[in-house]
């Protein structure tokens, strides 16, 4: 069932609620609810139109470019968001983002959802951006706790290399910290699903007329696919930072506090 102009504008109503509430408490946040809002409606509207374009064309290599891009602009946006080692970053974050999504997006629409073409953007474009979209928040924060960690334990580090152990061993204990740390919340988003929320894709899938257990099914696979690619980007991207970060004398590059 559509929703009119004018039942989108009554939604939008709403917002005089959290104006209310910033008004009596005195957040300074107006100006960026109005901001945020009106950046939302402008992107939304804007790329309601260019997927319909994309969806009418049905065309690979439209698809794969839109993919491409897609990709780019969350390289740009982590690269601008993690403020240490900046020079090595932009390498990484393609290749931690790539290699995930060329192992999962494959998977699932060819072992999977299988469609017709294979590459089929209504398919292809909203899937993978839900797991890149989990992967790019899931690495910023891995890479936040993996340096913060080193640079708050920089003693712990030199004893266990003083003790012998290698670069991998040195720094493995807060690479099991990290990864804990950016896992730990989409293992407990998953869990809740179900009882607790009902998750967007499964909702609209609902709302849209979809079956409910189809709708389950398809969240079952796409909660599994956002997982294995935020657990590969985060191990890659760490991994890649952690030989970035050192030089050859496992000796850290920059000031070590």
């Amino acid at each position: 069932m559509d929703i009119s102009f004018f039942g989108l504008a009554l939604a939008l109503l709403l917002l005089i609620f959290p104006i209310l509430i910033f008004i009596q408490l005195k957040l300074k946040l107006l100006g960026q609810l109005f901001s945020s809002f009106g950046r939302m409606i402008i992107q939304l509207s804007i790329m309601g139109v260019w997927l319909q374009i994309l969806f009418n064309k049905n065309a690979f290599w439209l698809t794969l470019l839109w993919m491409l891009v897609m990709i780019a602009n969350a390289v740009l946006t982590l690269r601008g968001r993690l403020k240490f080692q900046k020079g090595v970053m932009l390498p990484i974050l393609i290749s931690a983002l790539g290699s995930s999504s060329l192992i999962i997006m494959p998977w699932i629409l060819i072992m999977i959802v299988r469609p017709d073409p294979l590459f089929s953007p209504m398919y292809a474009i909203p899937i993978y951006g839900m797991v890149l979209g989990n992967s790019m928040n899931s690495l910023a924060l891995a890479l936040e706790r993996f340096e913060s960690g080193l640079t708050d334990n920089w003693r712990a580090y030199y004893t266990r290399l003083g003790l012998g152990a290698n670069l991998w061993e040195a720094a493995l204990p807060t690479f099991r910290k990290a990864m804990h740390a950016s896992l730990l919340p989409q293992l407990l988003s998953i869990a809740s699903m179900g009882v607790v929320s009902l998750p967007g894709m499964m909702t609209g899938q609902i709302l849209g007329g979809a079956s409910p257990l189809v709708a389950i099914k398809y969240q079952m696979m796409i909660m599994t696919a956002i997982f294995s690619g935020v657990c590969l980007t985060d191990y890659l991207g760490i991994r890649l930072y952690l030989h970035k970060r050192f030089d050859k004398y496992h000796l850290p590059k920059g000031e070590a506090k």
